[in-house]
């Protein structure tokens, strides 16, 4: 049986050829945290994933790496589909590691991981989305109360009288 160290090798360089070159290169290299929190989440989150889905199965944890993950694709320009693709692409590399009747089963677990992925995605791109919005509002009103006549307070009318 392979290692899940190969899995995991394997499967993170198919993520990170999601991003342009230099990026994945800075991204697999640097082994910093402070340094490098993108690399090192999306590590972190694939070896957990690879071990909870070969010997585990603790939903709790799969749940957990999807969602720091999926907190990092909804705030990057990619589609839904792109965002995700990469789940799918450990059912390429079982194939070849892991073929076996047991295959099928994994498959499964692969195709309920990329739903709850889906469901993440779009739960952190709809609050993405809310964030820039009340940006939005917020420097509108900001725009609006620079662009409307100084009124004098109401203390400062009494005052005048």
């Amino acid at each position: 049986m392979p290692s899940d160290q190969l899995i995991t090798e394997e499967w993170l360089g198919r993520i990170l050829r999601t991003y342009p070159p230099e990026t994945a290169r800075f991204l697999a290299g640097e082994p910093d945290a402070f340094r490098n929190p993108l690399g090192h989440t999306l590590r972190a989150a694939v070896e957990t994933l690879v071990c909870e889905l070969l010997h585990r199965g603790d939903r709790a944890r799969i749940s957990a790496a999807l969602e720091s993950i999926m907190q990092i694709r909804a705030v990057e320009n990619f589609a839904p589909s792109r965002a995700i693709e990469w789940i799918f692409q450990l059912k390429d590399i079982l194939r070849v590691r892991l073929p076996g009747p047991h295959l099928d089963l994994l498959c499964a677990e692969i195709d309920a991981m990329a739903l709850t992925a889906f469901d993440l995605f779009m739960k952190y791109r709809e609050r993405t989305f809310e964030a820039r919005a009340n940006e939005a509002r917020r420097r509108v009103y900001v725009l609006e109360r620079r662009l409307q006549p100084r009124q004098p307070e109401a203390w400062q009318e009494r005052g005048a009288k």
